[in-house]
Order: structure tokens, then C-alpha cells, then sequence
């Protein structure tokens, strides 16, 4: 019985150390959504690599994780579709505090349309 391969996002396309980061916020562009703000830069990797916050100001701890699974997962699902991973940036997703009322339909469909701008605008700015 062949196993199926894992769908996770691996950890090498996520930011996780702060400094990564703060080189988004400060050399990046910005993006806003109804229920995100994304900052975007280039990286000189073969992969594009996303990081996402998600304040106190949203809620509890489930409800953070909540959206942050919600963001890796539409992440993971757009990153084919528009061609991510060839464009080699860095994404940074801010969550707004009113995400916490949204259901996944609306986020996922928020956040597509956002993705899709960030793409055109990255294609943009590099010849």
C-alpha cells in the first residue's frame, strides 16, 4: 500500500527567525486586505517562504492558531496556481483582528484575491 505524501508545508518555506522578518516589513513592499496586511520582498532562495502573526488582539490562543492554520493551508493550496515558488519572495501575513469573525470561505477567498496581488505586483517590480 503506497502511503500518501505528506501535504504539510515543510519548514524550509517558512520564516521563523525575527530578523527575517523585520527585513520584510523594512524591505518590502506592502499589501492590505479586508482580513490581512501582507508585506512582500525578493529572497535569494529557489523557493518562496511565508511567516504570518497573529496579535494577542485577535483572541485566545486557539483562535490564533485557528487563523494561522487557515493562512498556512490557502498558502499552501495558491502556491501552485500562481506560480509561488518561481517568484522566490518572502511573505509576511499580518492578521487583522477582525479575521476572528470570518469564516473560512471569506478568508480563504480574502486572501486569494491578495496572494493574486502580491504576485502581480512582485512581477512588476522585477524585469
Amino acid at each position: 500500500m503506497q502511503r500518501p505524501r505528506p501535504e504539510a508545508l515543510p519548514k524550509q518555506k517558512r520564516l521563523a527567525k525575527r530578523r527575517e522578518f523585520v527585513r520584510v516589513y523594512e524591505s518590502g513592499q506592502k499589501v492590505f486586505s479586508r482580513y490581512a496586511v501582507l508585506f512582500f520582498a525578493g529572497n535569494d532562495l529557489s523557493h518562496s517562504r511565508i511567516g504570518i502573526t497573529a496579535t494577542k488582539k485577535l483572541g485566545k490562543a486557539n483562535l490564533r492558531n485557528r487563523l494561522k492554520r487557515w493562512t498556512r493551508e490557502i498558502y499552501r493550496r495558491q502556491r501552485e496556481p500562481l506560480a509561488l515558488d518561481a517568484r522566490s519572495l518572502d511573505i509576511v501575513v499580518n492578521v487583522k483582528p477582525n479575521a476572528a469573525g470570518a469564516s473560512f470561505q471569506d478568508y480563504s477567498r480574502d486572501l486569494a484575491r491578495v496572494l493574486e496581488r502580491v504576485v502581480s505586483d512582485s512581477a512588476r517590480r522585477t524585469p
